[in-house]
């Protein structure tokens, strides 16, 4: 990826405001409440005010345009590390290129989502991560400074840590361990519970099925769902990724949306976990069209979103 000179077509599209309003639009929106995170994990992006469906399409479709060895530097886009509004405009472009395209992208245009717009998230992800402890975008003292709650922090964290779950490079899935485990330190630490999972680590860190199984079932809800509870269900969420990539080296349900020969074994494990996440047999054909043609189908003009 190459350096961004200042005049660069997308500085007028990652402009502050607007990685500002990603931001905002995953997360509550008052940063220094006391979040039920049992509600809020089922808060979907409010994509019905002020068009912010379209911007998010639009800034897609504008990087998707450059080719990936012309990429700039993500981090050219955002202020200075040491700048306080870092931490939030870090978030909002790792939002938009790692959870918007999961979000928006539907048929052919799934094939965006990890081998082009992943590689961007995985980039500027390693370079944050590359920072100083004390001035990455994810460091509880900083959003703690800056007003935020726990809650808030949390769900900060989380998604800045979602790139590196989502690869299928078994480092970036160690680095994802290590800020799971973080997440759930504080937490522990803060509350003087113990992440009950820890007693099932073993399981954990070895059930390639768990996965599917979890994210089928969702996470705990209810008025009696502690903070602790929810947090430690959802570093048990990411940690389940591990085992997947552990065993076959990749996302065996991401073989049809890339094109990909799947092994016996991975047939095997798509069977047991009822082919979730696969695409349909219908855009598999249509993507291997397009890799036989050495073609991207460019994205759709109008977002798919359900």
């Amino acid at each position: 990826m190459t350096d961004k000179s200042g005049s660069h077509p997308l500085a007028s599209v990652l402009t502050p405001d607007f990685l500002a309003s990603v931001t905002k639009a995953r997360l509550p929106p008052n940063k220094g409440e006391k979040h039920d995170l049992s509600n809020v994990w089922n808060f979907l992006p409010d994509f019905e005010s002020d068009g912010r469906r379209s911007a998010w399409w639009s800034a897609l479709v504008a990087i998707s345009k450059i080719p990936l060895p012309e990429m700039p530097d993500m981090m050219s886009f955002l202020p200075s590390p040491t700048d306080a509004s870092f931490p939030e405009q870090c978030l909002g472009l790792t939002l938009l290129v790692d959870q918007g395209p999961r979000l928006l992208c539907r048929g052919l245009d799934g094939r965006w989502t990890d081998t082009f717009f992943g590689v961007i998230a995985r980039q500027l992800a390693h370079s944050w991560l590359a920072l100083p402890a004390e001035q990455r975008p994810n460091a509880w003292a900083r959003w703690k400074d800056a007003g935020a709650s726990l809650e808030y922090w949390i769900l900060v964290h989380f998604f800045l840590s979602c790139p590196f779950v989502h690869s299928e490079i078994l480092d970036d899935q160690n680095v994802g361990l290590d800020l799971t485990e973080e997440r759930r330190k504080v937490v522990e630490d803060l509350s003087g519970r113990t992440d009950s999972y820890r007693s099932k680590r073993a399981d954990v860190l070895s059930d390639v099925l768990a996965f599917s199984r979890v994210a089928r079932a969702g996470s705990p809800v209810g008025e009696d769902v502690t903070t602790q509870e929810w947090v430690f269900w959802s570093c048990m969420l990411m940690d389940v990724h591990w085992p997947i990539i552990r065993r076959f080296g990749r996302y065996p349900y991401r073989n049809l949306i890339l094109g990909r020969q799947s092994t016996e074994e991975e047939l095997e494990w798509l069977k047991e976990t009822e082919h979730f996440g696969e695409a349909s047999p219908e855009v598999a054909v249509k993507v291997k069209e397009d890799i036989a043609a050495d073609r991207w189908t460019c994205l759709s003009r109008e977002p798919m979103f359900n």
